[in-house]
């Protein structure tokens, strides 16, 4: 889940995550941005620790050097805040100097800085990303534990413009991105067309089911910026989004369908039926499962393709 913005709350960000599961906070950056806007920490440990540089902004300060902040259940008192001053005098003679203005304000406390580091990672997609220096289960936040999670983000929005919350593979223990869902079902049966479509969809060969993890695996080494799935699950179309170029890619699990590439509007069309897209020509192309799929899919998603982004 990524966000882009400064967050009050975080609990709505962390709706695609699941009780059990634990998750991380970082963000996928370039190596400039990482060295304009991190500076290294020097530790005992082998691999560089990263922080925010202190000239991103406030959040930066608070987790370097921390902050003062104004007391009111304690009384007033009196401190001095210098001012200079300039003048003339009848003659016309400049005269300065800095005079110490009294005035009451309300006594600080000295927050302590968060100190909170980064280190770089890798998704189990092959980016390179910086993670913070905490990991968390969703089923066991606190208070605590939701207000640094905020805090964090807030601090890799100031730096880099967004931060993005990792859910950890159960298995692997690698970040991945998470794979949202949408409250329908992605590419609705409708009526079968069997002049498109060889295969059945019933049962699933191992060879097939081998064909079907090459497949995916081909959409995944193309970075996907977000990957959604319908209220079917696993059992229907998946969506993945290449942001490079503006394209959502709709493909189904099942071997012997289709794979849709739309531009803008893919939660409209996906609602419809193949055979409504098909017919009202929606599609920015459709690529059959077969020896020529991953071709024409390179030509579409490679880096040489132009931004189609329009949504």
């Amino acid at each position: 889940m990524e966000v882009n913005h400064k967050v009050i709350r975080v609990q709505k960000y962390l709706l695609d995550i699941a009780d059990e599961e634990k998750f991380v906070v970082g963000v996928e950056l370039t190596k400039e941005k990482l060295l304009e806007r991190f500076a290294t920490v020097k530790t005992d440990q082998l691999e560089d620790i990263y922080s925010p540089k202190v000239t991103n902004g406030i959040n930066s300060r608070r987790n370097t050097i921390g902050e003062f902040k104004p007391n009111k259940s304690k009384p007033k008192k009196m401190c001095w805040r210098s001012q200079e001053w300039h003048v003339r005098d009848w003659g016309g003679n400049p005269h300065s100097g800095i005079s110490y203005i009294p005035y009451m304000r309300y006594q600080r406390d000295f927050i302590e800085p968060r100190e909170i580091r980064f280190s770089l990672s890798h998704l189990s997609t092959g980016q390179t990303i910086l993670l913070a220096n905490a990991v968390f289960q969703k089923s066991k936040l606190t208070d605590l534990d939701l207000d640094k999670i905020k805090f964090i983000i807030n601090l890799l929005v100031e730096a880099d413009g967004k931060a993005e919350i990792f859910p950890l593979d159960h298995i692997t223990k690698m970040p991945v991105r998470v794979i949202k869902t949408v409250n329908w079902q992605i590419l609705p049966k409708g009526e079968r067309i069997w002049k498109y479509v060889k295969h059945g969809t019933e049962q699933v060969s191992k060879s097939e089911k081998h064909m079907i993890k090459a497949r995916l695996k081909v959409l995944e080494s193309y970075f996907p910026d977000e990957i959604y799935q319908g209220i079917d699950s696993y059992s229907g179309y998946l969506v993945f989004y290449f942001k490079r170029v503006g394209l959502y890619v709709f493909d189904s699990i099942i071997y012997g369908k289709a794979t849709y590439v739309f531009k803008g509007h893919w939660k409209d069309v996906s609602k419809l039926t193949k055979k409504q897209i098909i017919e009202n020509k929606l599609a920015e192309a459709r690529i059959i499962h077969n020896n020529e799929w991953q071709s024409k899919l390179n030509k579409l998603l490679s880096n040489d393709n132009v931004n189609y982004e329009n949504n």
